[in-house]
């Protein structure tokens, strides 16, 4: 049996560890402290854009970056749809398994104005590519603030299908728009 098992070992198989994707953001230190929150007009901030890919198998992916106001839809979690909203950005990678990839993100809040409680976004730079979005976003009063969202999906590759699918990944900055 001693002598066997190595010969086993090439017919037998162990299950295979969970096969799963990362994405996150990071602040412009690389670490979750100082992610960008509070946003003005014609400021430049940046974060950094990340996936992990442990899906056994290389994986190509696309992040799609889109904008949304407090009341617009956000992925579903648990019926695994992306976001009706347009794409505004995307990034492509393909990564070994076990491999990360890390880009910078940076966006601008470009027109934005405030009248009457209500806040509009008229236009976004993201990586230096300016996007029309004309969003607009009551006050808040439970929270004091004009909210948006600046969220990422992860898309993948299917290579059976010969189409990417939404990867029930997604990332969200909370953006208060300030004055």
């Amino acid at each position: 049996m001693l002598f066997a098992s190595p010969t086993i070992s090439l017919l037998v198989k162990p299950p295979a560890g969970q096969e799963f994707s990362e994405l996150y953001i990071l602040g412009p230190n690389h670490t979750f402290e100082n992610t960008p929150f509070n946003i003005k007009a014609n400021v430049t901030y940046s974060v950094y854009l990340g996936v992990v890919n442990n899906m056994g198998s290389s994986c190509y992916y696309t992040c799609f970056v889109k904008v949304a106001n407090e009341t617009e839809s956000l992925p579903d979690a648990t019926l695994g749809t992306p976001s009706s909203l347009p794409a505004l950005y995307e990034f492509n990678t393909l990564l070994s398994d076990g491999g990360t990839w890390e880009v910078p993100l940076t966006f601008q809040v470009n027109e934005l104005t405030f009248a009457d409680e209500m806040s509009q976004l008229s236009s976004i730079t993201i990586n230096g590519i300016e996007f029309p979005v004309n969003q607009i976003s009551a006050w808040n009063s439970d929270n004091a603030g004009y909210y948006y969202n600046l969220f990422v999906e992860l898309w993948i590759f299917n290579s059976t299908l010969g189409i990417s699918q939404y990867h029930n990944r997604f990332v969200n900055l909370n953006l208060n728009m300030t004055q």
